[in-house]
């Protein structure tokens, strides 16, 4: 950040171009005060053709199309809005459900993975006609009930 300060001309902050909307940089510019533009990726890359026929990517060069943009064609894009206190939170809790559901795939797929080894038979009467219920109730009371191979024989 200092050295988009050092850049910075008398009494203004330099604006921001930037290829996503999320992440800490994204986070960091926002707490320094920065107005950021997040611009398409797919955008970026027809700008790009505007300055080089060849299909070569550098993040230098990525730079100055991004300064470009906003040299040139600002009024053409949005700024990011100022997100509220309520939006922040909302994305916390947005991303804890995802984390939540991430690691309840992986879960079930470590299940799945030591059942089929250890248990067959269990896998193959939950897991009939493609559809995944070992994560489901009746599969963990049935399990509970029998948890080995030859307990669910008897």
């Amino acid at each position: 950040m200092e050295i988009l300060r050092e850049q910075d001309p008398a009494q203004q902050r330099l604006e921001v171009a930037i290829e996503t909307s999320r992440g800490l940089l994204v986070a960091g510019l926002r707490a320094a005060g920065r107005t950021l533009f997040a611009i398409d990726p797919l955008a970026v890359s027809r700008y790009r053709d505007r300055y080089r026929s060849s299909r070569g990517k550098s993040d230098a060069f990525d730079a100055m199309v991004l300064a470009n943009i906003l040299r040139t064609d600002r009024d053409a894009h949005r700024p990011l809005p100022d997100d509220g206190e309520q939006v922040r939170a909302l994305q916390v809790l947005c991303r804890a459900q995802q984390d939540a559901v991430w690691d309840k795939i992986t879960i079930t797929n470590r299940i799945r993975s030591l059942l089929k080894a250890y248990f067959p038979a269990a896998v193959a009467a939950f897991e009939r006609g493609g559809k995944h219920r070992l994560e489901s109730a009746s599969c963990r009371t049935i399990l509970a009930a029998a948890p080995t191979p030859h307990e669910a024989a008897r």
